[in-house]
């Protein structure tokens, strides 16, 4: 590249760079005025909530009181009804006046009491809603703070870095890495926080079933459905985690992660995955064990959204130079050129070629998918070979 191209270059890369963090810091201010009022609405609802909910509390008093009274009334009444021949005209239309007063008072109580616990729920999932905005908008913000720092740090930082980097190979892995860094920070950050949070629902909607005193059956299955939702949802949570970042790739290698990947995707989905290693297995290095992961990953993707597949296979086989990978579906098959941006085959393509590797797919209608892999090895080192 020329002097004049390299000026040219830099130069766009910077008003690239300069309007990229414009646009964000203005998200930045829409974001966080949106969060404010969310909070700001959040903290008007929490206390209506509480004044409402001593309303409720103080009504359902006033409801027992009315009842009590209401019941010696009928009391009374029925005493006069039978003394009718004993008492006063005055007397006994004073029984049964008060009575009705009783009674009405008692319906008016109980219609006060049904529309302040109405208005109650309604302020709750209003509470929730707003709380939900809340944590979607700080997420956010967060993330946009993230965004901010890298763009006014290390993105600047790349474009001297650039002269350096001549090489696309070196370039490309440290992206991957860095995406890969950031895939095990979102995984600690759920684990540490919505899981845990999820599960402390849980034990509050339990302790909730034995506070509740008014309709106490139909709460418990209330509460019953919530613990099924908080329930499914800690799963899937867990799942994401997995998703994103599978521990055991870190801690027993490719094989091992795939293996246990695999057989989920199977349970799951109802799909047989035959996975065979043709040969021993060799540690790698960890770029080109998470891209062969990511790519496995997104091939079974594909198979369970849109083959129709009810069997696949995946072979492995660990040459001296090269890892080969083949996989194989018995789907319906699809048009390549129609569906692979789609399909997100460009990705896994580009991940192969950054490690100058071959990716290579064939398909036809109704006779199923084939992947075909092949990556060059380097710096596996002998003592790192375990037996398949």
């Amino acid at each position: 590249m020329n002097t004049n191209a390299e000026f040219t270059y830099k130069k766009r890369l910077d008003n690239i760079v300069e309007k990229t963090i414009e646009v964000i810091e203005s998200s930045k201010e829409q974001i966080f005025d949106i969060l404010e009022k969310a909070k700001e609405e959040v903290r008007k609802l929490e206390a209506q909530l509480e004044e409402l909910k001593i309303q409720v509390i103080n009504v359902i008093k006033e409801v027992e009181l009315c009842e009590r009274k209401e019941k010696k009334s009928r009391l009374k009444l029925a005493f006069v009804s039978k003394q009718f021949g004993h008492l006063s005209e005055q007397a006994i239309k004073e029984a049964y006046e008060e009575a009705k007063e009783a009674q009405i008072e008692l319906a008016l109580k109980r219609r006060e009491e049904k529309e302040l616990i109405e208005k109650r729920n309604e302020l709750e999932r209003k509470l929730v809603d707003n709380k939900t905005i809340v944590e979607k908008a700080e997420k956010l913000a967060s993330q946009i703070s993230i965004a901010l720092t890298y763009l006014n740090s290390d993105l600047k930082e790349m474009n001297t870095q650039l002269e350096q980097l001549k090489d696309k190979q070196t370039l490309s892995i440290k992206i991957i890495e860095a995406q890969e860094e950031e895939r095990k920070r979102i995984a600690r950050e759920i684990h540490d926080g919505p899981a845990q949070a999820m599960a402390n629902v849980l034990l509050k909607s339990e302790l909730c079933e034995k506070l509740i005193a008014k309709d106490i059956e139909q709460a418990k299955i209330e509460l019953k459905n919530l613990k099924d939702i908080v329930q499914q949802s800690l799963k899937e949570v867990r799942k994401i985690i997995y998703d994103l970042r599978p521990s055991a790739l870190d801690d027993l290698g490719l094989i091992p992660a795939l293996s246990r990947y695999i057989k989920n995707f199977s349970e799951e989905t109802g799909i047989f995955v035959d996975f065979t290693v043709l040969s021993d297995y060799k540690r790698l290095s960890p770029e080109i064990e998470i891209t062969c992961f990511r790519v496995v990953q997104e091939a079974l993707t594909n198979i369970k959204k849109h083959s129709k597949a009810e069997h696949a296979s995946i072979k492995f086989e660990f040459g001296m130079r090269f890892i080969s990978i083949i996989i194989k579906d018995d789907g319906i098959g699809f048009d390549k050129e129609n569906v692979e941006q789609g399909y997100g085959l460009m990705g896994m393509k580009e991940r192969v070629e950054i490690l100058n590797g071959k990716f290579e797919i064939s398909s036809f209608k109704n006779k199923g998918t084939q992947i075909y892999i092949s990556i060059p090895i380097r710096g596996v080192e002998d003592d790192q070979v375990i037996g398949g």
